[in-house]
């Protein structure tokens, strides 16, 4: 008489090993997965992070695993920008890290934190970018006078600055309420700066005081044009990783003014920030194009060095 087979037992290991392979298969095709997908990738990547010192406790080689959960988490990151606009139709990962049990560990469940990762890694880079801007702006000046200009011997000037330095840091790390009590102390003593009128006016946006973004954007608009207004307010949401917002007021401004190289200019740096080369380098193309036509050699010579250093990326191959 035959006996059937019973059904093999599937142990932790192999339930470890089989998540491993679903969960970089998950993070890799990110971009098309649905939003449902995506939150059960979060969750699978919290069994995995349980499951290995419960079975190493055991007395498991599990070596090789170990290897293939760095692989996991490297994928999880280089994707993190799909992961968090995927799961946005379910309110965002801040709203699927609420309705969590307890708040996830930064350092050991840094997966539910990605939007804030993802959101810091960009202002670092606009960071930098605007600070190779000001050192092409300040080689293209050249001597005392920009000097002057950069760093000011009048005291209310450098102590301003000195503020909206350590406000920029404080919006690197996510601090907007100690970015706005900076920008407020530098706005005592300059109070017609439109650098830190806009970044305040950003903030107020992002941090909900509504009233006082409204009078920060009146009184630009008071003294700028609307190109040049929505131009600063784009790098300055720019700055605070609103990277869709910026690009889209990018656009506004020029529609304001076409012949703006400004405008061009901060969409290529959105672009960038963004990760879609070829945009970024049309964009700077533009940018330069326009500086040019109006004569604002600074503004061209810094695209200029953007599209240089875009040519130089490894991933980049010139259209034929």
């Amino acid at each position: 008489m035959a006996r059937a087979i019973p059904p093999q037992t599937r142990t932790p290991a192999d339930e470890l090993r089989d998540l491993l392979a679903a969960s970089y298969a998950a993070a890799v095709n990110s971009a098309d997965a649905s939003p449902d997908d995506l939150k059960q990738l979060l969750f699978d990547l919290d069994r995995i992070q349980g499951l290995f010192p419960r079975l190493e406790a055991q007395g498991m080689d599990l070596r090789p695993e170990r290897v293939t959960w760095q692989e996991v988490q490297g994928a999880v990151r280089r994707h993190g920008d799909d992961i968090v606009a995927g799961v946005r139709p379910l309110g965002g990962l801040k709203a699927l890290r609420e309705a969590l049990p307890h708040p996830p560990d930064p350092n050991t469940r840094w997966w539910w934190r990605l939007d804030e990762s993802q959101a810091a890694a960009r202002r670092r880079r606009v960071l930098l970018t605007l600070a190779l801007l000001a050192g092409v702006l300040l080689l293209i000046a050249g001597g005392v006078a920009a000097f002057q200009r950069l760093f000011p011997v009048d005291e209310k000037v450098t102590a301003a600055y000195e503020h909206k330095l350590n406000a920029e840091n404080d919006v690197v790390h996510g601090r907007f309420d100690e970015a706005i009590q900076e920008l407020e102390a530098a706005r005592a003593l300059t109070p017609d700066d439109p650098d830190i009128l806009s970044l305040l006016a950003a903030l107020y946006d992002l941090t909900g005081q509504n009233e006082k973004r409204d009078a920060l954007i009146a009184q630009l608009r008071d003294r700028y044009p609307q190109s040049t207004l929505l131009s600063n307010l784009a790098q300055s949401y720019l700055l605070l990783g609103e990277v869709d917002r910026a690009l889209m007021m990018t656009g506004e401004a020029a529609k304001a003014d076409p012949a703006n190289p400004q405008s061009y200019l901060i969409a290529g740096m959105a672009y960038e920030a963004k990760g879609d080369v070829r945009r970024a380098m049309e964009s700077y193309q533009i940018a330069a194009q326009k500086a040019n036509a109006a004569d604002d050699y600074q503004t061209e010579a810094f695209a200029k060095v953007r599209l240089a250093n875009l040519l130089q990326k490894p991933h980049f191959t010139p259209t034929p």
